[in-house]
């Protein structure tokens, strides 16, 4: 079994049900949470239009690329095009975090290079994950968020991210 933690991004088109629809599809890959849904500035490239961020947790039987395999998929079908970095998208699904796993491949580095930097991963991380420890530097997620030196401004929207009943 693997708990894996997710970042959700998205900045243009209807960015509310960008999160809603990748959420829906993620849970069919196994048992998922979300946070609050987060409005975001710009990370990287700030002449683009605000973001909606969330955090998902994930219990699957995937493993790890199985499951990147499968997160990538998801992007592709909602549309996600890789023009630019850090520039405009329809959904970004980032792999975060899974335990203490510490894994490099040509597409892949968990835990994601940029965790301990973006308040836009751990604002919503630590809502779900407080208590994880980041396997790098050993610190709780809790800890890292207030460390962290990002100052860009992240705001709780008040929803969170979850199935429509």
């Amino acid at each position: 079994m693997t708990e894996a933690y997710l970042s959700l991004g998205t900045n243009i088109g209807n960015k509310k049900q960008n999160l809603l629809e990748a959420f829906a599809q993620i849970s069919k890959l196994g048992n998922a949470a979300g946070s609050h849904i987060y409005r975001t500035e710009p990370w990287g490239k700030e002449d683009v239009p605000e973001f909606l961020n969330a955090c998902v947790s994930v219990k699957t039987e995937l493993d790890i690329k199985k499951l990147f395999d499968s997160l990538c998929s998801i992007e592709e079908k909602m549309g996600r095009k890789r023009k630019e970095k850090w520039g405009n998208r329809i959904i970004d699904i980032d792999f975060l975090l899974t335990g203490q796993t510490i894994f490099k491949s040509p597409s892949l580095t968990i835990p994601h290079p940029y965790l301990r930097e973006r308040n836009f991963y751990l604002r919503p991380l630590s809502e779900i994950a407080s208590n994880e420890r980041d396997p790098i530097t050993g610190e709780r997620i809790e800890t890292l968020l207030k460390i962290c030196e990002d100052k860009r401004k992240v705001w709780k929207t008040g929803n969170i991210l979850q199935l429509k009943v």
